[in-house]
């Protein structure tokens, strides 16, 4: 399991669909506290969205 980057956005799983936040903190065992941003139903545009606001471009693969 990777350690999420202060600063950074990530998305997981929530309800039927999948929300991007911005990590704040990391705590020592590997959780964080977070601010919501948005809300998707579908994993490919929440991945998509994510790779935008961190200015990764665009991702290069579909998840499988």
């Amino acid at each position: 399991m990777r350690t999420p980057k202060i600063g950074q956005y990530e998305y997981d799983r929530r309800g039927r669909g999948y929300r991007i936040y911005r990590v704040d903190s990391v705590s020592e065992n590997g959780y964080t506290a977070s601010a919501t941003e948005e809300y998707y139903f579908d994993r490919e545009e929440a991945r998509r969205r994510v790779w935008q606001l961190n200015g990764w471009g665009t991702p290069k693969n579909k998840l499988n």
